[in-house]
């Protein structure tokens, strides 16, 4: 194990719901090991199912909050129409504060919901994908992340093993990002109902309010447990692939000059991605440990070590390389700035990029499978 904690390095001082959340999961998973075989089939099917079923009861909350709200819309203005044209503000107060307190009240509720459901969904696919909830620090550090995925929590900001994953990013887009993030379940979908009562409240459709409101609540909660069930796999299939990957090195381990290469190239990835992904910081120190990294902190001096990583030799050079495609994977679909980190790496040593073994390699890691599996290339 590297020399701190990973859980602590990834969020030292998890908040109150963090806490809550990481409790429910462990609730619902009671693995305590690493499995050391790929995803069975049947496995994998209950992944997907847990995946749409959340989906759907999403969809099912953004229709039955949106047909209330738009209901309530149709309904309220069907006593006070005739006379609300010519009424001041002060006379369309009781309209506007019993609007809101329902809008307000309906929306809590569906928000709340739509936290269970995930969380439900979160726990479900993290059994089935055979994470280690219990009883270590890696086991800790996939709880935390699974728990901020599921609340839809962005990673923590500050250093990780010394890397600042947002050294690149300016100040005003980390803050922009911030707001973003506490924007998108609850005041974003309060917001919007407001915004489309005032947009559909003034056309022609008014009375279709129950109709319209409803399938566009019903999208937008689909898009954010999409997203949430997305992160949630990853990160729960995330340990399997690390230490198979961290097996293989250790089994036939790379030079001193490879392995510095390898940790500043990881770190590189992290600032690249500009986000400190729970699969990073597993891998990262996973790396340490296997490397006998002295120190626990890496003061990354990519231009140095891109050099150096092109005077590697060729069987290492493919070794290296490979390692950043599956760290690549582990954080999402090789696009943006991961995949244009990932194109210069291969330009620097003269290679062509692989496009269809980064789409295989990330395949096979949603897959549950260890990367180029006769299993996975099979499917």
């Amino acid at each position: 194990m590297a020399e701190t904690r990973p859980d602590l390095e990834y969020a030292p001082q998890p908040s109150i719901f963090e806490r809550w959340a990481g409790r429910f999961l462990q609730q619902h998973n009671r693995r305590r090991a690493t499995p050391r075989q790929a995803r069975r089939h049947h496995e994998l099917k209950g992944i997907e199912r847990a995946f749409y079923a959340s989906v759907a009861w999403a969809i099912v909350a953004g229709i039955v909050s949106g047909g209330i709200i738009g209901g309530m819309e149709w309904y309220m203005r069907q006593g006070m129409l005739d006379g609300m044209q010519d009424m001041s503000l002060m006379e369309q107060l009781p309209y506007w504060t019993g609007f809101f307190a329902v809008a307000g009240v309906v929306s809590a509720l569906e928000i709340a919901f739509l936290y269970w459901n995930a969380l439900r969904g979160v726990a479900t696919t993290s059994r089935l994908a055979g994470a280690p909830l219990h009883d270590s620090p890696l086991a800790e550090l996939t709880l935390l992340g699974l728990s901020r995925a599921a609340l839809e929590f962005p990673s923590p900001r500050h250093r990780i093993y010394g890397i600042d994953p947002y050294a690149c990013l300016s100040r005003w887009r980390l803050i922009t990002m911030s707001v973003m993030y506490r924007l998108k379940v609850g005041v974003t979908s309060f917001l919007l109902r407001v915004f489309l009562r005032r947009v559909l409240g003034r056309v022609a459709l008014r009375g279709l309010l129950p109709l319209v409101t409803g399938p566009l609540y019903a999208a937008w909660n689909a898009i954010i447990t999409w997203r949430i069930m997305i992160k949630a796999r990853e990160q729960a299939l995330g340990p399997f692939a690390i230490e198979a990957m961290i097996t293989r090195l250790s089994q036939d381990p790379l030079s001193e000059r490879a392995q510095r290469v390898s940790l500043h190239a990881v770190g590189a990835l992290i600032m690249a991605n500009q986000d400190a992904h729970p699969n990073h910081v597993y891998l990262l120190s996973r790396l340490l440990d296997a490397f006998h990294h002295q120190e626990h902190e890496i003061d990354v001096d990519w231009p140095g070590q891109r050099f150096a990583l092109s005077r590697l030799e060729r069987a290492e050079k493919h070794r290296v390389l490979e390692l950043l495609i599956a760290a690549t994977v582990f954080a999402g679909r090789c696009k943006g700035k991961r995949k244009r980190f990932l194109e210069e790496l291969f330009e620097a040593c003269n290679m062509a990029y692989p496009h269809e073994k980064v789409r295989t390699w990330r395949r096979q890691f949603m897959n549950g499978q260890t990367f180029g599996s006769a299993e996975a290339n099979s499917k």
